[in-house]
């Protein structure tokens, strides 16, 4: 009877051993401190940055492991960052592939085919060959394949335009999903459909409602084409200003923002800027986002220029004045274009 229990003890012991070496877990990382609370009334600070195990996922919340305690977790403060594939690689040579654990063999597996886990049952899994064949094999002539990077959809809180490496653009759109990759130093890691990453700070970003992202074309339309007008509308900069002009090599004030948004976004404008104020609907100044134009009396009266508003109070625009060419410049400028401030129309809805 002893000798029985021993055994048992010592299969148990090989078992979570196994589980611990195949990690058959998600990998998350907290966005905010969050105090959750054990079984057993006791609490657990888990510290923004903090990477924990994902055991379980619900509707609400995450179940997540910390030493030998699990915890539930609000899903709005923890994103996860990589999936267990459940794919396992096969390193041992004939590695038997059985009818029931330590059965019959179906089939020999050689080293580094892929089988796909079903379910455990102590040192056995059920598994899956890439040729659809089912059946039980020993754990420890496995190991895993690395996780997958998980990306998960939120949504933005604010309307900016974040600039990344090797001066790429995004436009953060109020209300509009967000691919997140990571969380670190209280910033998320975004990226765009091209996968460039984006350094954005958490306060930008929402996860309440937040789901896996099933591929990168989950981003909107709007979203793919405010990226595009802005994108291009700073690789401009520096053109020189010419009357008349559309591009590519220079821009009038209207030529610049009818050229962006046919090229970038196929939207046709109107050519001038008093008639392209008639173009999308009317924006108020307090609630314009980074895509949106905006309008400004020239010597009379009447609309004689237009720029585009890229956020944070600025504007990307062909200047005829002393910089004759495209240029940023403070939508309230004091001197010449806050007096002048005449309307803004949105045109990507």
């Amino acid at each position: 009877m002893f000798i029985r229990r021993r055994k048992s003890a010592l299969t148990t012991i090989i078992v979570l051993i196994l589980i611990g070496i195949l990690s058959f877990k998600d990998t998350g990382v907290f966005v905010e401190e969050f105090v959750a609370a054990k079984e057993n009334g006791c609490e657990m600070t888990f510290k923004a940055g903090e990477s924990v195990d994902i055991l379980k996922e619900r509707e609400r919340d995450f179940t997540v492991k910390k030493g030998d305690q699990k915890y539930k977790v609000k899903k709005d403060v923890l994103l996860r960052t990589e999936k267990n594939s459940n794919i396992y690689i096969v390193k041992e040579q004939n590695t038997k592939l059985m009818d029931k654990p330590n059965g019959t063999t179906i089939k020999n597996l050689s080293i580094g085919d892929e089988v796909k886990l079903d379910s455990m049952q102590g040192l056995y899994g059920l598994f899956t060959t890439s040729d659809n064949i089912k059946g039980y094999i020993l754990l420890k002539k496995l190991e895993i394949k690395n996780k997958e990077e998980f990306i998960t959809a939120g949504s933005s809180k604010v309307d900016k335009t974040i600039k990344g490496k090797n001066n790429t653009y995004y436009v953060l759109a109020k209300g509009e999903i967000v691919l997140i990759k990571n969380f670190k130093d209280n910033n998320f890691t975004i990226i765009d459909e091209k996968g460039r990453e984006f350094q954005v700070p958490k306060d930008y970003i929402s996860l309440k409602g937040s789901k896996q992202a099933t591929s990168r074309s989950g981003l909107s339309r709007r979203t793919l084409r405010l990226n595009a007008v802005v994108q291009d509308a700073h690789k401009a900069l520096g053109k020189p200003y010419r009357s008349g002009g559309i591009g590519p090599d220079n821009y009038d004030c209207s030529g610049l923002t009818y050229s962006l948004y046919l090229n970038s976004a196929g939207i046709e404008l109107n050519r001038v800027s008093k008639d392209q104020a008639k173009n999308g609907t009317p924006v108020k100044k307090s609630e314009l986002i980074p895509g949106d134009l905006v309008f400004f009396k020239a010597s009379g009266p009447n609309i004689g220029h237009v720029g585009l508003y890229i956020g944070d109070g600025q504007m990307i625009h062909a200047s005829s004045g002393k910089a004759a060419k495209v240029i940023i410049t403070p939508i309230d400028d004091p001197y010449w274009y806050k007096p002048r401030y005449v309307t803004a129309r949105r045109i990507i809805k």
